[in-house]
């Protein structure tokens, strides 16, 4: 899997394969904007918005 972070839309989860499969698209409902670079620690996903920091992971 591939996973990805847009500066406005949430992140998304694609397939890794030759045709485009999107996986999964989370929307955080944050309206700010994400300009920062997202970190990965302990097997979770850190994001920061203009408004706040959020940890995705289980």
């Amino acid at each position: 899997k591939l996973y990805g972070v847009t500066r406005l839309d949430g992140t998304v989860v694609l397939a890794l394969q030759p045709e485009f499969q999107e996986l999964a698209h989370n929307q955080l409902g944050d309206e700010s904007v994400f300009n920062a670079t997202p970190a990965i620690t302990d097997g979770q996903l850190l994001l920061r918005s203009d408004e706040a920091l959020y940890c995705i992971g289980k």
